[in-house]
């Protein structure tokens, strides 16, 4: 036996098939439709992953379409390069038996998927999961997605540029939570029913976008009247309007809120971040009565109370207020105009 010319065969044959690197690497666009893995639950979610991967570590967003609207977060993970195994922390994902997204809940999710590279395509599949304290409550979300070209649209992109016949795709995907010989046509929304009522409100809202917008107010209205107010600090500012900034305290642990100043809706559901606040601007009258801020808490978050850091600024202060608020008070802080101080 030659050995010699079994070891050049053996170079030969390696170089002719150079290793593909980029098989074990999730960074990239991908796409896959979520099915609820719950009997007798229909809805689905169209899921998009934006993965930047820099070594084992994981950033990106993770956006989803869900009845009426678009939703997007940011996540960061670990990928198991052996195992191909990616981890996503803990995320919102809106529960699936939601009627309207404008004044829905949310369930703390988060992923297990696995790398499968073959000639046909290469796929990430598994699940979203709950978190043991909403586990009996949010079913898992299983999704299997497929990658995409980098200059293949995105989710928000095919909601906000429909075709001219005003829809966007129809694909037929399998439903691993039905029988196996089942297809699912799932189609894209138009463009009218999606994000664009979300992400970028008019100048001019129809009637309908009015009638909603004016339900969502009167619901968070209800809701907060059914609660106290807990005043924090009363605060001296001089300009006629104040930058606000919120953020979650300390730790991210997916407290959501909604803000009113005097009792009128400024910021619906919104999470709180630890390195984006929640920003708006709020006029400041003379009347003290007429100038509170109130944080209600949509949730608990994982660590309970729901908590914030509330950062209030104009051109001669800058405060920081802790505040705290669960399910049978409200936060809240009064802002009181004083005089601009005089100058020799």
């Amino acid at each position: 036996m030659n050995i010699g010319k079994y070891f050049v065969f053996f170079l030969l044959l390696n170089s002719a098939v150079p290793y593909n690197s980029t098989a074990q690497k999730v960074s990239g666009k991908w796409y896959g439709v979520g099915f609820v893995d719950v009997d007798q639950v229909t809805n689905n979610y169209l899921c998009e992953l934006l993965i930047n991967q820099q070594g084992n570590t994981v950033t990106g967003e993770f956006n989803y379409y869900f009845r009426n609207g678009y939703f997007s977060n940011k996540i960061k993970g670990t990928f198991t390069i052996d195992s191909r195994y990616l981890y996503l922390s803990l995320l919102p994902v809106m529960y699936n038996r939601t009627v309207n997204t404008l004044v829905g809940v949310d369930c703390p999710m988060h992923g297990e998927f696995t790398l499968k590279v073959a000639r046909t395509g290469t796929s990430l599949a598994g699940n979203f999961i709950s978190d043991d304290l909403h586990k009996y409550t949010c079913a898992p979300l299983k999704v299997n997605f497929a990658k995409l070209l980098d200059s293949d649209p995105t989710l928000k992109e095919r909601l906000s540029h429909p075709t001219p016949e005003d829809s966007i795709e129809v694909e037929t995907v399998k439903n691993p939570a039905a029988d196996s010989t089942q297809d699912k046509t799932v189609s894209l929304p138009k463009a009218t029913d999606t994000a664009k009522a979300i992400v970028s409100v008019p100048a001019v809202p129809t009637p309908q976008q009015a009638a909603s917008v004016n339900t969502v107010a009167e619901e968070a209205q209800k809701k907060l009247s059914m609660r106290i107010n807990k005043l924090e600090r009363v605060l001296d500012v001089t300009d006629d309007s104040v930058r606000v900034d919120l953020y979650d305290n300390a730790v991210l642990d997916y407290d959501t809120v909604t803000v009113f100043f005097n009792n009128k809706l400024v910021e619906y559901k919104k999470l709180l971040e630890t390195k984006e606040p929640i920003r708006f601007y709020v006029h400041i009258d003379a009347d003290d009565t007429k100038n509170e801020l109130v944080m209600f808490a949509e949730n608990l978050g994982l660590i309970p109370p729901n908590s914030a850091i509330m950062i209030i600024t104009d051109s001669g202060h800058r405060y920081e207020v802790s505040l705290t608020s669960d399910y049978q008070k409200n936060a809240s802080v009064r802002l009181h105009k004083a005089q601009k101080p005089t100058t020799q």
